[in-house]
């Protein structure tokens, strides 16, 4: 657990003490000094070890370089950075996190969170503890949706907003066979989903699910189950499971066979260790370096600058979260313990972000470009370049929230595709 916190601010209010102490000032302002409020605090989930341990030390960058570059200041005051780090994907270590935070480091709110699974978890925590909870890439669906609270905002994506128009986008390129191989917990189960439903609506079928344990070594007994009559393989797989899957696929003789599609599989975290091996594959996501706006030039410079790495996809994830509780802070004047105020200024935020246009929609779940892209190779390296864009995309797609919410939700929906 590392904590950040403005030690020259900290070092301006001892010397003023020495200060009103030689003046004999000390009594006639103990009043007011005993009113002044301390440092806005944030606690910061992430795991740092296993398979997710890179998406979380990315958004974790991009959170503190956002906060760096406005002096870990908001709304007039200073703001101290709690940063709890864990091993696992595991919901009961996320959830130990929390209560640490908010029962012990007294934390305004919370943000982070990388697993759909903890973020399941920490949900009737935060409810109850009335703590504001800034979900800044767990997807998992139903926390701005059936589960939605007015203590939990999302500036990441809900897991199947993009999957949704990568669906539509399959069915047009000529698929009409589609197998599902993801892995086997919730988050797949709703990037899949989201895929696999405006895919079948469109008129195409899904012949086959295979579902591998999340964090999967050997993906040999699951690649030979493909069915070789499908047209498409869609998938979601993160992290290391993302490197191994993709490599496997070409070495089990299916790259160039069977188009490979999907989520997670290229993001920025695993695309250079892949290599060759995912030239081809195609995905959705809302941010990649080549989104051409000044914001986003000014981000991927900075972050080069501070962290000699370029930026990926959950760094920029973790530096919009911090733009969002920023100007939070700033519209109330950094009085975060009027918390009606600040969540209500929350919900009104609106940013031109690295990504583009940033805000909420009435469920709280950010509103977005979705970009389709397709990696290709220039010279000796391999990128991730749009070849489609969907400006303004919601959790919701194209049906209104009430008739969204009235489908089955994919979390249930596993298994049940393959017809």
């Amino acid at each position: 657990m590392a904590v950040l916190t403005m030690r020259r601010v900290t070092f301006g209010v001892l010397t003023a003490l020495v200060v009103l102490v030689a003046s004999g000032g000390l009594a006639s302002r103990t009043p007011a000094a005993a009113q002044s409020p301390g440092p806005i605090k944030i606690g910061f989930i992430y795991p740092d070890k296993g398979p997710l341990a890179q998406l979380g030390i990315d958004l974790r960058d991009g959170f503190l370089l956002y906060w760096g570059e406005v002096g870990n200041k908001a709304g007039g005051r200073p703001v101290e950075l709690i940063l709890e780090t864990k091993a696992s994907s595991k919901p009961d270590e996320g959830l130990t996190k929390a209560r640490k935070l908010v029962e012990h480091d007294k934390v305004h709110l919370l943000g982070g969170v990388i697993a759909s699974p903890v973020a399941y978890a920490l949900r009737p925590y935060v409810i109850a503890q009335k703590t504001p909870l800034v979900v800044m890439n767990a997807g998992a669906d139903g926390l701005t949706q059936r589960q939605r609270s007015p203590y939990i905002f999302r500036t990441s994506f809900s897991n199947s907003d993009s999957s949704h128009p990568l669906g539509e986008w399959a069915y047009k390129q000529g698929y009409r066979k589609m197998v599902l191989v993801g892995a086997d917990f919730v988050a797949a189960y709703e990037h899949m989903g989201g895929i696999a439903r405006t895919f079948t609506e469109a008129g195409g079928q899904v012949i086959q699910e295979i579902y591998p344990p999340f964090g999967n070594a050997d993906f040999a007994p699951f690649l030979s189950q493909i069915r070789r009559d499908a047209d498409v393989v869609a998938t979601f797989f993160a992290g290391v499971d993302a490197i191994r899957f993709v490599k496997q696929y070409e070495e089990y003789g299916l790259k160039g066979k069977i188009p490979l599609i999907g989520k997670g599989l290229t993001q920025g975290d695993v695309l250079s260790k892949i290599g060759e091996p995912a030239v081809g594959i195609v995905s959705a996501i809302h941010w990649v370096p080549a989104v051409d706006t000044p914001e986003n030039k000014r981000f991927m410079e900075a972050y080069a600058a501070k962290y000699k790495r370029p930026a990926v996809d959950m760094a920029e994830q973790g530096y919009v979260g911090a733009q969002a509780i920023a100007r939070a802070l700033e519209a109330v004047k950094g009085n975060v313990e009027d918390q009606a105020a600040f969540l209500a200024a929350l919900k009104a935020v609106e940013f031109n972000g690295p990504r583009g246009r940033v805000r909420f929609d009435a469920f709280q779940n950010v509103v977005h470009a979705v970009h389709i892209l397709k990696v290709e190779q220039r010279g000796g390296a391999v990128e991730n370049l749009p070849i489609a864009s969907f400006p303004n995309t919601t959790q919701f797609w194209k049906w209104s929230p009430e008739a969204f919410m009235a489908l089955t939700p994919y979390a249930e929906l596993r298994g049940k595709w393959a017809k």
